[in-house]
């Protein structure tokens, strides 16, 4: 008997050892050669560890997946493909960024089988139309989906995919190139990239060379942690402001203006919007109105008044306008911009955006009633006083959702499925240092026994 249990037990720390030792490897082995040399910021999305997290709910919660998995058998086509020659989940997918493209995110995989790859690609150009290119001088082919934004290129030996808003082949060829022809990837597991990403452990990781996120999947939650790393004191120690008591959504952030870099950078993230062009507002004047702060609260809802132009003819054919009113209701809003000298509202006057009543007229979906005061320029859907109360914080930056209230606040329709899952959000952010930014965060899901991701995907699947 003694001996059976010796020999169990021996097997258990071997079996143990070896399973520690090949998630080990595959870690490591999975971030080798998958990242741009010049890259400035990557993602690590661990697949095995959501995987495995999620596996590991099942077993717990095993009626809530019972109940939620289809057994049903899906019909098969003829051209199914078996085997891929790319794995599209491996161990760990990894996307980065390069400092010379911006707004656009780049991801390399291995190619395992190329036979199997070419399946795949015609399998796929056949199922949508879509047009092979080859580069001819480079010996590379790649296909490009505008309408998805993504566009991927490859060899024999690796795919490289790139993401973004405004991308395209000619953007990221450069990339593709350096990544295809001249193999500008990391190779050495002890690169800082490498150890870093390697020694994560949350399941998504956000990695730049100053700063760390990370966020974890938990039962009935998810947690956001992170540090950035700061030039300098950036961020106010503290924040006193007026706020809406049991809002439904409750936001505020003190980008802090008096900090000429914070204002640089407002302006450069914000120079090219088109809100901001459309309505004919210089930013750097109107950063010079303002001190950083803006707040936003919604608690309820307001009604206001439409006015709605149709047009008739009378019995000699003479185009006659009517005008109808009608009431709605939208959600009780209050936005506050901190005052910097004279104030906001003089040069939206002269920009043209405020009527005679006090209704500012830039943003079409809802009438913005305007006021100003020592303090702020505010603007608010309502025309009665909202009771604020003042608040002390140490985080320059707060958000948070009580997701029951705001979807009845909100009343957006393509907001409900989301919502209807989802119970509080809480994100925060805090200089503690003066080099040292710490974020925080966490989103709960209505069932606290189970895993948030699971929440999420079998709640959208069912809507």
């Amino acid at each position: 008997m003694k001996k059976t249990l010796k020999t169990f037990l021996l097997l258990s720390i071997t079996s143990l050892i070896g399973y520690w030792g090949y998630t080990w490897y595959c870690n490591t082995a999975s971030l080798v050669g998958v990242i741009h040399k010049d890259a400035d910021s990557v993602i690590k999305i661990s697949v095995h560890d959501i995987k495995k997290t999620v596996l590991l709910d099942a077993i717990t919660s095993p009626r809530y997946y019972y109940n939620n998995v289809s057994f049903k058998k899906k019909e098969t086509r003829k051209d199914t493909i078996d085997k891929k020659g790319v794995d599209f989940l491996p161990y760990n997918l990894v996307l980065f960024t390069v400092p010379n493209i911006k707004d656009t995110y780049f991801s390399v995989l291995h190619i395992k089988d190329a036979n199997a790859f070419k399946n795949q690609l015609e399998h796929y150009i056949g199922s949508n139309g879509s047009k092979l290119q080859t580069n001819v001088k480079n010996n590379t082919h790649w296909l490009e989906n505008k309408k998805q934004h993504w566009v991927c290129a490859w060899n024999t030996e690796k795919l490289i995919v790139s993401f973004g808003l405004e991308n395209s082949y000619e953007k990221s060829k450069e990339i593709f190139l350096d990544v295809l022809k001249e193999d500008k990837v990391i190779q050495s597991k002890e690169n800082n990239w490498i150890i870093s990403l390697s020694e994560a452990k949350g399941h998504i990781t956000y990695f730049t060379q100053k700063s760390k996120v990370e966020l974890q999947f938990k039962d009935g939650e998810t947690t956001l942690e992170g540090i950035i790393q700061a030039d300098d004191q950036v961020y106010p120690e503290k924040v006193t402001y007026t706020k809406i008591p049991e809002a439904s959504v409750d936001f505020y952030w003190d980008a802090n203006f008096k900090n000429k870099d914070n204002t640089k950078q407002f302006i450069k993230s914000w120079r090219n919007s088109s809100f901001l062009r459309k309505m004919n507002i210089d930013l750097p004047q109107v950063t010079e109105l303002t001190n950083g702060f803006f707040y936003l609260g919604i608690d309820g809802i307001t009604k206001q008044t439409d006015t709605i132009v149709t047009y008739t003819y009378d019995d000699n054919f003479n185009k006659k306008e009517q005008k109808a009113r009608k009431e709605k209701e939208v959600p009780n809003m209050i936005l506050n911009l901190g005052k910097n000298k004279k104030g906001l509202k003089d040069y939206l006057l002269k920009q043209n955006l405020i009527t005679k009543n006090q209704v500012f007229i830039g943003i079409p979906l809802y009438q913005f009633y305007i006021d100003e005061n020592s303090e702020h320029t505010t603007f608010k859907t309502g025309t009665l006083n909202s009771s604020l109360g003042e608040v002390t914080s140490t985080n320059f930056m707060s958000l948070s959702v009580n997701f029951e209230k705001a979807k009845e606040d909100l009343q957006i329709p393509q907001l409900r499925p989301y919502f209807n899952l989802l119970k509080e959000l809480q994100l925060s952010a805090r200089q503690s240092t003066k080099k040292q930014v710490v974020l925080e965060g966490n989103i709960q899901g209505k069932k606290e026994d189970i895993n948030f991701l699971s929440q999420l995907f079998f709640g959208l699947k069912e809507d």
